[in-house]
């Protein structure tokens, strides 16, 4: 009973999960005015000064001149990616708060799914096996000597 239970919450999360995956990727989004792409930009780009912040949330001076380039190469016409990408040959690869690689983004998925699969086969495998009955052993009366055997090693173990 118990196993059937979670062989259906499992498999009702894992396509709970799957559902919401296409339904994120497959959704359309409204193009975007130049400041929102200036903020999405600057949400992305760490402060050189800060380190812990991004550029949008930084009040450096270095944070603010980033700002500014930002916009203005947008306003020029240059795209987001080729804005992120000016910097990165700026600055390098940590400037990015995000992973710039698809991988780091589904290897948690990717690590969740096996999980559920993982469960998936251990539910299947358990409820396919049929435990036998334990066998039940003839009820017998010790014997005599068993009796004294033990009286006298819990004597012996009391002095």
């Amino acid at each position: 009973m118990i196993r059937r239970t979670a062989f259906t919450v499992g498999a009702t999360a894992v396509a709970a999960l799957a559902v919401a995956l296409v339904v994120l990727w497959l959704r359309p989004s409204a193009p975007m005015s130049p400041a929102q792409q200036a903020a999405q930009v600057d949400a992305q780009l760490r402060c050189p000064d800060c380190q812990g912040l991004s550029v949008a949330e930084s009040q450096t001076t270095a944070a603010a001149a980033i700002r500014s380039e930002v916009a203005r190469r947008l306003n020029e016409g240059q795209s987001p990616d080729d804005v992120r990408a000016y910097f990165v040959s700026r600055y390098g690869q940590w400037i990015l708060l995000e992973p710039s690689s698809i991988a780091w983004w589904v290897l948690p998925f990717a690590v969740i799914a096996l999980g559920a699969v993982a469960l998936f086969a251990w539910l299947w495998v358990g409820r396919r096996r049929e435990v036998p009955p334990p066998v039940a052993s003839p009820a017998r009366a010790p014997d005599a000597s068993t009796t004294e055997r033990v009286r006298e090693e819990v004597e012996a173990l009391d002095a």
